[in-house]
């Protein structure tokens, strides 16, 4: 006899038995709910860092920090997750925030009474690759007359010692020796006064 109509031997899709995952899954579920997504995302676009965001979205910089981690592997390997989409939410929430800093910084320019100070110096400490200018590589010390210091080893050292306290000693008895000299009698004067 065959089964009924509409019948499948199958379990229906659903929960398992037991309240476990089904095998398909690997892991404990994640964590990373819709409400604390829109939350990081809320935050982060009003300001808030990453990790300010994460204590305030009731979760932690570290976890916070996976779940990005995560989505940039998936993004990299082509692939579409909810972490792959987190990501581009939290990059999309920074990037309005900062269009906002920017939007302040040129109306800061034209209209004289702001004072743009605050939002330039934010995005050069936020985003140093986008809103500063790369500095000049520092001049070498020593006034072109070398490095200031040279590392040598120990008998280079006491090599150089020697060569030094060397020409001194000459230089020094040089000098002594023309002031030992005994000044030369001047001749005196046949006029007797």
């Amino acid at each position: 006899m065959s089964p009924p109509r509409g019948y499948d031997p199958k379990p229906p899709p659903g929960k398992p038995a037991g309240g476990k995952r089904a095998p398909k899954f690997s892991g404990p579920a994640t964590t990373l709910t819709y409400k604390i997504q829109t939350a990081i995302v809320a935050e982060l676009r009003q300001g808030a860092t990453k990790r300010m965001a994460a204590a305030l979205a009731g979760t932690t910089d570290a976890r916070l920090q996976n779940w990005l981690r995560r989505g940039r592997e998936a993004i990299e390997a082509g692939k579409r997750s909810r972490y792959t989409e987190f990501v581009v939410e939290v990059e999309r929430a920074q990037a309005e925030f900062q269009k906002s800093r920017v939007k302040d910084a040129l109306d800061s320019i034209s209209d004289k009474t702001m004072d743009g100070r605050g939002a330039r110096w934010f995005l050069a400490v936020t985003a140093p690759k986008d809103f500063t200018i790369p500095r000049e590589p520092a001049a070498p010390a020593g006034n072109g007359h070398g490095p200031l210091f040279e590392v040598i080893t120990p008998d280079e050292a006491r090599a150089k010692l020697d060569e030094k306290l060397a020409t001194f000693i000459a230089k020094h008895l040089k000098a002594r020796v023309a002031t030992d000299v005994p000044p030369e009698p001047a001749p005196e004067d046949d006029d007797g006064g």
